[in-house]
């Protein structure tokens, strides 16, 4: 991955070893979890797969998210979403009246895309599209660049994101990424968490045996590591995908990278002990009891880690941040 202290603007796609083998991997890991994306929300391993956790958990998001789209009306008229997924996003965008496209490497997940616009009545605003971004040209360039999840797995990072900068957006046109912003907990979360799956009372309701088959691990004070199946297997749906993979353990702090290369327009951080709690109290939870008790907690939880993630201090340990940006010398 490049230095991102480097900052080469390019317009041609950047070359990287072994990058074509690389997206094929990644886009058969995706193909795979779409064709069993059924089985992840039967048995969740993540609060992303609870729906009635993920809709609390996301809500300051999405409402930030909606915020900004309802303050840039008639300036942001089209989209680009990179690793569009299920097409989640273009889909409710379009229900705004917005032009919205979305790309992604995986044809299951594109399929499910496109059906799902023509069950919402929105595919007249929505296109589709299966394959390599950095491979991909608009018929026209967009108001809107964004992305929910996928930029931190692209080789170079740096080179990736000035090509579709200088390719896909318009002079004027604004950028609004949400990724991940630090890989695990605070220390004092962990702490926490350790203390009760390993408290006398607490110790017999936590499913210890699927967090191990889960994560990887030996034991439940292990620390994380990277792990699932081997090259030649079958991907694990439930691990990180061979992009992430690739680059595991390598971080670009995307605050300060979008600082120091873009105007900042605003940016908000998400996900302090909310996100960690309700995979322990809920996700790897045996108890029904803990559960609703957890699931009661947790708009509280959630406002408090609003509140939490306003400090500094907190911000470094968030799980996501979200940066809504447009270049240095766009016109006003």
């Amino acid at each position: 991955m490049s230095d991102p202290r480097v900052h080469k603007p390019s317009s041609e796609a950047p070359a990287a070893p072994d990058r074509r083998q690389l997206l094929a991997k990644e886009a058969e890991f995706w193909d795979l979890q779409e064709e069993r994306i059924d089985s992840l929300y039967a048995r969740p391993h993540d609060w992303r797969f609870v729906p009635k956790l993920a809709d609390v958990i996301i809500r300051p998001r999405v409402r930030t998210f909606l915020r900004i789209l309802d303050a840039h009306k008639g300036r942001i008229r089209s989209l680009l979403d990179v690793g569009c997924g299920n097409g989640w996003l273009c889909h409710a965008t379009a229900k705004r009246g917005i032009r919205s496209i979305g790309i992604e490497l995986s044809a299951k997940k594109i399929e499910t895309a496109k059906r799902m616009a023509k069950e919402q009545g929105v595919d007249h605003l929505c296109e589709f599209f299966a394959g390599d971004v950095m491979q991909w040209r608009p018929a026209e360039k967009v108001d809107l660049l964004t992305s929910h999840g996928s930029l931190h797995h692209f080789p170079d990072f740096a080179a990736s994101l000035d090509h579709m900068v200088a390719n896909y957006l318009r002079p004027d046109g604004y950028m609004l990424f949400v990724e991940p912003n630090h890989e695990g907990m605070a220390p004092e979360v962990a702490r926490f968490l350790l203390r009760c799956a390993n408290s006398r009372w607490l110790k017999r309701f936590f499913d210890i045996d699927f967090y191990l088959e889960v994560t990887g691990k030996k034991s439940i004070d292990e620390p994380d590591q990277e792990h699932g199946a081997a090259a030649d297997e079958e991907p694990d749906i439930r691990d990180e995908s061979p992009a992430g993979k690739e680059f595991f353990g390598e971080h670009i702090d995307l605050d300060d990278y979008f600082t120091r290369h873009y105007e900042v327009l605003e940016r908000e951080f998400y996900h302090y002990f909310s996100s960690h709690a309700s995979n322990a109290f809920y996700v790897f939870m045996k108890s029904r009891l803990i559960r609703a008790l957890w699931r009661m907690a947790l708009p509280l939880v959630v406002r408090r880690d609003t509140r939490l993630l306003r400090r500094p201090e907190y911000q470094k340990w968030a799980e996501d941040g979200l940066w809504f940006l447009r270049r240095k010398d766009a016109r006003s």
